[in-house]
């Protein structure tokens, strides 16, 4: 059985003392480490936050200057294309003009060439049609 004299007054004494040195030596340490630990951890995790929304600004300003960079892309390409289709129409244009220009001046040379067999041979018609009655008669 328990007896309740000095002993228990002196053990309930020494278990406060001890209780109070082991809060100064081991306890108040450990919840200061624990707490700068805790702090830096609550630190550590704004610091994520803002570098996470950082990168999800700079991800979004990287697409609108990407969309914008393929639209004056596409702009500049389909101007490039128009221009192309205009020089190609009056490439083609000047073509067509000078081969109409050709087709002319060939014709025309035809045209006088075929005059001057005409002639030729209107001059020669009395010589060839006296050789072949000639011919016949004989």
């Amino acid at each position: 059985m328990i007896e309740l004299n000095i002993t228990l007054l002196i053990q309930l004494v020494n278990f406060l003392i001890l209780l109070a040195v082991l809060n100064l030596i081991i306890f108040r340490p450990i919840r200061g480490v624990i707490k700068k630990r805790s702090e830096r951890l609550a630190a550590d995790l704004t610091d994520i936050e803002q570098f996470n929304e950082q990168a999800k600004t700079k991800m979004e300003d990287y697409e609108a200057s990407l969309q914008k960079a393929r639209q004056e892309g596409t702009e500049i390409r389909n101007s490039y294309k128009e221009e192309g289709l205009q020089e190609e129409k009056k490439i083609v244009g000047e073509a067509k003009d000078e081969a109409s220009q050709h087709l002319e001046k060939a014709r025309s040379e035809l045209s006088q060439q075929a005059e001057k067999a005409q002639k030729h041979l209107h001059k020669q018609v009395d010589k060839y049609a006296k050789l072949v009655a000639d011919k016949i008669l004989a």
